[in-house]
C-alpha cells in the first residue's frame, strides 16, 4: 500500500475497540503517527497499541492517553498536551470516543443529558479548538456520526440528537477550518457495525435480521473496516475537495 499519510500525525479518540481500533490499524498501515485515547481499560490499550505499531512504517509513533470524553474540558486539554508532546504536530483528528447509551424519553435527566453531550458533542468540540494551535495546514477532521442521526430512534433519544448535532458542528468548523488552515472536516454516518460490543448486545440477531432487507449494498451489516477505509480516505490528499460532509458509511441503511 501507498503510504499516503507518511509523516502525518494522528488522534483517534476511542481507539482501542472496535471502529476506533480499526481506524487507527488504518491510518498506521498508510503511514501516519496515531495518538489513540481510552477511557477504561489500560490493558486493551496497551494491546491495541501493540497491534497498531506492529503494522506501523518506519519511524511512525504510536501512543495511548487516558482521557474521559465525560469530562470534556479538561480530557480535551490532556489529549492535546500528550498529542503535542508525543507527535508534535497535528493533521488528522478523528472524532470517534462515544457515550452509546439507550436513553428513551422517560428515562432522560438532566445529569444522563449532559454526560451524553459532553462526550458526544462537547469533547469533539473543545478537542478541535484546542487542537488549532497545533493544526498544519490542510489538516483533516473526522467526527463519527450515526444513521441515528437521519432516524426516528426514540429508544436512545439524547444519543441521536447529539449525533444530529455533530453533523451540523461539522459543517460549520468546515468553513471556519477550511478558511484558517485549508483543513477538511467531514463527519461519516455508520450505521450497525459488528464490534465486540455489538456482539454482546442482547437479540443483536434479530436486530440484524430486520436490517438486512433495508440495506442497500449486501446482505450484512458493516465491519470496522468497511468504516475505517472510508475514513481514512477523508484524511488523505485525494479528498481535498470533499468538507463540509456526511458521508453515507452503512450499505445503504440511510442514504445521504
Amino acid at each position: 500500500m501507498t503510504l499516503s499519510l507518511a509523516n502525518k500525525n494522528a488522534i483517534v479518540t476511542g481507539g482501542s475497540r472496535g471502529i476506533g481500533l480499526a481506524i487507527a490499524q488504518e491510518l498506521a498501515r498508510r503511514g501516519a503517527s496515531v495518538l489513540i485515547t481510552y477511557v477504561s481499560s489500560k490493558p486493551r490499550a496497551d494491546k491495541a497499541v501493540s497491534e497498531i505499531q506492529s503494522i506501523a512504517h518506519n519511524e511512525a509513533k504510536v501512543a495511548a492517553v487516558h482521557a474521559d470524553s465525560a469530562n470534556a474540558a479538561e480530557a480535551a486539554r490532556l489529549v492535546v498536551a500528550e498529542a503535542h508532546k508525543i507527535l508534535g504536530s497535528i493533521d488528522i483528528i478523528v472524532n470517534n470516543a462515544v457515550d452509546g447509551s439507550d436513553i428513551n424519553l422517560a428515562a432522560v435527566t438532566t445529569e444522563n443529558f449532559d454526560n451524553l453531550f459532553h462526550a458526544n458533542l462537547l469533547f469533539p468540540l473543545l478537542l478541535v479548538r484546542e487542537s488549532q494551535q497545533h493544526l498544519r495546514k490542510k489538516a483533516r477532521i473526522v467526527n463519527i456520526s450515526s444513521t441515528s442521526a437521519r432516524r426516528p430512534y426514540p429508544e436512545a433519544i439524547t444519543y441521536a440528537a447529539s449525533k444530529a448535532a455533530l453533523e451540523n458542528i461539522t459543517s460549520a468548523l468546515a468553513f471556519q477550518l477550511g478558511r484558517e488552515f485549508e483543513a477538511t472536516v467531514n463527519a461519516v454516518n455508520p450505521g450497525p457495525v459488528r464490534t465486540d460490543m455489538w456482539n454482546k448486545t442482547p437479540g443483536y440477531e434479530e436486530v440484524e435480521k430486520a436490517i438486512h432487507p433495508a440495506t442497500a449494498a449486501g446482505d450484512r451489516i458493516g465491519n470496522p473496516t468497511d468504516i475505517a477505509d472510508i475514513v481514512a480516505f477523508l484524511c488523505e490528499e485525494q479528498s481535498r475537495w470533499i468538507s463540509g460532509s456526511t458521508v453515507c458509511a452503512n450499505g445503504g441503511y440511510v442514504p445521504t
